[in-house]
């Protein structure tokens, strides 16, 4: 653990070591408009991105190699960007291939933007944030029923004033939830639940064993035939959590991948998916509407937490048994930040309960 004073001076690529070498969304595939580049900051770099003519995503670091100036402030241009200040063009692959000052016979230049490794899947664009290449073409992370028109999906983003670490384990913190989401997600009815804390491969897993378990008013939306719940949470190695509750065939799945911005700054890319039959497309625009209202809940609590942290650092902190998952997640975050394949080492299984 580190010390206050060191854990405030900490600039975000420290903390995370080398988590920092991973794939993070940077936006929605859609979120990119024809003809226009836009800007996105992952680890404190600012990236611009942009379609070329035919379509692709391209990614750059946001900056003229001429005097420094935004890119993504600039236009879109002959299969390349051009830059707003002094007007240098750039091709798809981001070299050099006009400079106006210099008239109609631009000297060829071997100047050249770094191509940033991109990859856009299941409507996102996931960028490389490493310094070294990529050890695989694309994260490895796909995000559940995509494809399957059975379910009705929907992606939320999202701006958190607080750190990856603490953001994942509230999107897998039950406890909470009977107090932040109160009526709206659950009520207080002080049962007990067994749970299992699976770790392995870089993964925690909880299954929570109370078939009787609700969810609130959504419940009667989502199960009406009252059929045995399963919820599982399971935070995925580096930034992601899915949270999942099933009813027989149908379900309901909430997934969060989450960009580090700045020291303070996460934004999060959560996918919704749902299938409750019939009833699945006519209700998305209420689906839509409690889901935002839920994790607006989240972003209060997770911002009062987090002015707390810029002040006072992450001072010990008392844990109770149904904190271990959380434990378990700092653990893997931390060993993540020495040496990314130490993660995949930790393994346990447990059983432990709380109440709600």
């Amino acid at each position: 653990m580190i010390t206050k004073d060191e854990y405030l001076k900490a600039d975000l690529k420290t903390l995370d070591g080398d988590i920092k070498n991973n794939w993070y969304i940077a936006c929605l595939e859609k979120e990119i408009p024809h003809g226009k580049p836009i800007t996105r900051t992952i680890y404190d770099i600012p990236y611009v991105i942009y379609r070329n003519d035919e379509g692709s995503v391209r990614v750059h670091i946001d900056q003229c190699l001429h005097r420094g100036a935004p890119l993504s402030k600039g236009k879109c241009e002959k299969d390349g960007i051009r830059c707003p200040y002094h007007g240098w063009r750039y091709d798809k692959d981001g070299k050099v291939c006009e400079i106006p000052s210099e008239g109609e016979a631009t000297k060829p230049r071997s100047w050249q933007l770094k191509v940033i490794p991109t990859k856009v899947q299941d409507g996102c664009v996931w960028i490389w944030t490493g310094e070294d290449l990529p050890y695989n073409d694309g994260p490895p992370w796909r995000f559940p029923f995509h494809d399957d028109p059975k379910w009705t999906n929907y992606f939320m983003i999202t701006d958190f004033d607080n750190e990856v670490t603490h953001l994942v384990q509230n999107f897998m913190d039950v406890p909470h939830t009977v107090y932040v989401h109160d009526k709206w997600f659950r009520k207080k009815r002080s049962i007990e639940v067994k749970v299992d804390i699976d770790v392995n491969d870089g993964h925690v897993k909880v299954t929570y064993h109370q078939p009787n378990d609700t969810i609130g008013f959504m419940t009667a939306i989502l199960n009406p035939s009252k059929k045995p719940m399963i919820h599982t949470d399971e935070f995925i190695f580096p930034n992601i959590t899915r949270v999942d509750y099933t009813f027989g065939e149908r379900g309901f799945i909430i997934n969060s991948q989450c960009t580090p911005v700045t020291r303070f700054k996460t934004r999060v890319y959560t996918w919704i998916c749902y299938d409750i039959g019939i009833l699945s497309k006519p209700t998305l625009p209420f689906f839509k509407f409690y889901t935002r209202k839920v994790i607006t809940q989240d972003t209060e609590i997770m911002e009062q937490h987090g002015s707390v942290l810029k002040v006072l650092g992450e001072n010990q902190y008392h844990s109770s048994g149904a904190d271990e998952l959380h434990l378990a997640i700092q653990k893997m975050r931390e060993l993540g930040a020495q040496d990314k394949t130490k993660p995949y080492q930790m393994k346990f299984n447990h059983q432990r309960e709380f109440w709600i």
